[in-house]
């Protein structure tokens, strides 16, 4: 437990949510440079779009693996190994001149920062006290939000004045500085060195109904945002002709919307349950979804109508992530571990499948498979809750 001065541990904290940032910073801080990339590796716009469902793909089987060695082989030593991976990662990638090579670079970048995303959490757990850790858990909530936030801003910036490798320097430089402060702050406890249990609890996530039912809700959620992720930025820059600079605009917007219903979330909790309000987001996400659909089929080309579907659509996923792992975590307390590490792994695996799904239908930047595939992904999470029929509020 931590038994060093306040300014170490806020210090300590600060880091963790840094380490926290890798995810966000990693995916949304490169979308404004894809299509730069496209024109500059002389490629297709969907050979691309897959480097994000490839970085999706391997974040998510980073982040089923490092978990479980991290309970033998201790926390700090893996993140220091993932960090350095992360590292060689990104120079890769800055000195790619071919798709091929940054699809595989893009790759270890995410094994290696998988790292940074689940240990962060599990060192808090390790390091501070019980009462402490909701409170830093919240923080490092909110700084992730702002790093999803600034990162399209700064990552349009970046593009508007300089060469798109200038997003991976970014990186690099941000990696060796964690990598610098994790070795000089981190005093992980050490660590056990019986793996039993794991296949066990596993066994009981895997086995139980509503955990599936929650589990998969998130995950299309999550998918579903991850489609308008992938296909945004040529929609709105090619296809409506707005600047990298509007668009990064356009996406924090609905970051900020994330936060409004985030906020209405929290404080219809202290009146109704983790349950109701995951059921009444999911409808909201699934009416969204089909209004997108809509607008779609009868051809309403107006930016502003996909605009504000996509608001509410994209608003209602932090809801609906919140609430899932709220009452995973009350169902299964005695496996918080393994369902939580099992749910934010399937829920990047769901991204990658889906926003491969958009990539494979993507003609001309038209918004139609973007908008298909939000409506199904929305659709199937509301669906994914029929498995909890039968389940009461966990108070």
């Amino acid at each position: 437990m931590v038994t060093t001065t306040q300014t170490r541990s806020k210090s300590l904290i600060i880091l963790l949510s840094a380490l926290v940032a890798f995810g966000p910073l990693s995916i949304d801080m490169y979308l404004p440079s894809l299509p730069s990339i496209a024109l500059d590796l002389n490629t297709h716009v969907a050979a691309v779009q897959k480097t994000i469902t490839i970085f999706l793909l391997g974040f998510s089987i980073g982040m089923l693996v490092y978990g479980p060695l991290s309970d033998r082989y201790g926390r700090k030593r893996l993140l220091m190994i993932g960090i350095v991976i992360y590292v060689l990662a990104t120079l890769g990638c800055i000195l790619a001149t071919q798709i091929e090579q940054l699809q595989v670079f893009r790759l270890l970048q995410a094994l290696g920062g998988a790292s940074a995303s689940v240990l962060s959490r599990a060192l808090v757990r390790d390091l501070f006290e019980n009462h402490e850790i909701p409170k830093i858990l919240s923080l490092m909530h909110i700084i992730t939000m702002i790093a999803t936030l600034i990162a399209p801003l700064l990552g349009a910036l970046i593009v508007e004045y300089a060469h798109w490798s200038g997003i991976f320097i970014f990186l690099l430089a941000y990696s060796l500085l964690c990598l610098a402060w994790s070795k000089i702050t981190i005093q992980a406890p050490k660590p056990n060195h019986a793996p039993t249990g794991i296949l066990q609890n596993y066994k009981a996530v895997l086995s139980n109904r509503f955990a599936w039912g929650f589990m998969l809700s998130n995950s299309f959620s999550f998918g579903a945002m991850f489609a308008y992720i992938t296909a945004s930025s040529f929609v709105f820059i090619h296809y409506y002709g707005f600047t990298a600079q509007q668009y990064a605009y356009l996406f924090a917007g609905n970051i900020f919307s994330i936060i409004i219903f985030t906020a209405i979330n929290s404080r219809l909790l202290k009146r109704y349950g983790a349950y109701q309000l995951l059921k009444a987001m999911a409808m909201i996400s699934c009416s969204a979804g089909i209004y997108l659909a809509l607008i779609t089929l009868f051809k309403l080309e107006s930016p502003w109508y996909l605009i504000a579907g996509l608001a509410i659509f994209v608003g209602v996923t932090g809801s609906i992530g919140a609430n899932s792992m709220a009452n995973l975590l009350k169902l299964l307390p005695q496996q918080a571990g393994t369902a939580s590490g099992l749910s934010v792994s399937m829920q990047f695996a769901m991204g990658a499948v889906l926003s491969y799904v958009v990539s494979l239908f993507f003609v001309n930047n038209h918004p139609a498979p973007m908008n298909f595939v939000i409506c199904a992904g929305a659709i199937l999470c509301l669906s994914s809750l029929l498995l909890t029929r039968g389940m009461k509020e966990i108070s």
